[in-house]
């Protein structure tokens, strides 16, 4: 028997953009057992996949009751697996994407000019660098699955079916884990594009943050951010007639299912994040900074401006309202 070893530690995008690789072991290169480990993240992106035998969870952060494990011990676990001889293929996707095609802090090139890091960082889909990475060069073009419980799509669908029925449904992310995945200028796009199209309702999404700072209310804005598990919010997504959201993995998630979505891209570009997909409708920032491809944390160097009392990057600002409305009521014009 075959067997290969899939290791992912990432956030919930990161996830998504390798879930296509259990397809092409299989059903292209001929493995017949494929084991995926992830962390915490990927409880909310991994299960149900038909084509995975084994999940294996397994955090560095929370597996000393809440403490980090020193890298260099996840290091010498990794390569004891690698090398245990069980798997013919051992595919390490740590660091595929933060250091493959983002310019992190510790590195000369998040240093280097903006037009060096677009030349080396912006000529791929994050999904077609997960595959050059895995060592399959000619199978890109492969996009991720994502799958869920008869009763995860009943629960969501149900909605939909009656409390949403005959309603175009938007769906708005607020924010994503970092300060330049935030949509910027949310209340004032949502609600403008509300009152023009009465029988429009607005889903909110996001995580506590986005609940306790970002959250608005109004007639016919549905507040979810904070109430709804990640899953959740990726079927709602399928589900719904168009998503609007900031650089994030929600969009990730709604492009795959083919729903018209509005990604407001700052570090990444448009093609990083898939670019090709039907009903794409992303828009890069006009930040004379973006795309940087740059992983910050700390926002060293980069242009800020104070919102919510606090120092943002320029590049979240830098979006047009008047074009997003644009594209907005273009997808609503669209027959569905």
């Amino acid at each position: 028997m075959r067997r290969a070893y899939i290791v992912r530690y990432g956030a919930w995008g990161d996830h998504i953009h390798a879930t296509h690789l259990p397809r092409l072991l299989k059903e292209r290169e001929g493995f017949d057992h494929v084991t995926v480990e992830h962390n915490l993240k990927g409880n909310k992106i991994w299960p149900n996949h038909p084509l995975v035998d084994e999940l294996v969870c397994f955090d560095p952060h929370f597996e000393i009751k809440e403490r980090r494990l020193p890298y260099a011990t996840v290091l010498k676990r990794l390569d004891v697996l690698k090398n245990w001889g069980k798997y013919e293929k051992f595919i390490n996707l740590q660091n595929s994407l933060e250091y493959g095609q983002l310019a992190m802090e510790d590195t000369n090139d998040y240093y280097r000019r903006s037009e060096y890091r677009r030349k080396k960082f912006g000529e791929y889909s994050y999904y077609d660098w997960t595959t050059m990475w895995a060592g399959y060069p000619q199978h890109i073009g492969m996009v991720g699955e994502l799958y869920f419980t008869e009763e995860e799509e009943i629960v969501v669908k149900k909605l939909f079916d009656t409390v949403w029925k005959d309603k175009f449904v938007l769906v708005v992310n607020l924010s994503g884990s970092n300060k330049h995945k935030l949509f910027y200028n949310s209340e004032q796009i949502v609600k403008s594009f509300l009152e023009k199209h009465k029988d429009a309702i607005c889903i909110t999404m996001g995580n506590k943050d986005c609940q306790d700072w970002l959250e608005f209310k109004g007639e016919r804005i549905w507040n979810r951010a904070n109430k709804y598990g990640f899953r959740q919010s990726m079927l709602t997504t399928k589900y719904a007639d168009m998503v609007v959201s900031g650089e994030s993995g929600l969009p990730i998630a709604s492009t795959l299912f083919g729903i018209p979505t509005i990604q407001l891209m700052t570090a990444a570009n448009i093609l990083n994040h898939g670019g090709g997909f039907p009903n794409d409708y992303s828009i890069q920032s006009k930040a004379w900074c973006s795309p940087c491809h740059k992983g910050p944390y700390d926002y060293i160097g980069c242009p800020k401006f104070d919102y919510l009392g606090e120092k943002y990057p320029i590049c979240i600002r830098e979006f047009d309202p008047e074009e997003i409305l644009a594209k907005m009521d273009h997808i609503y014009a669209i027959p569905r």
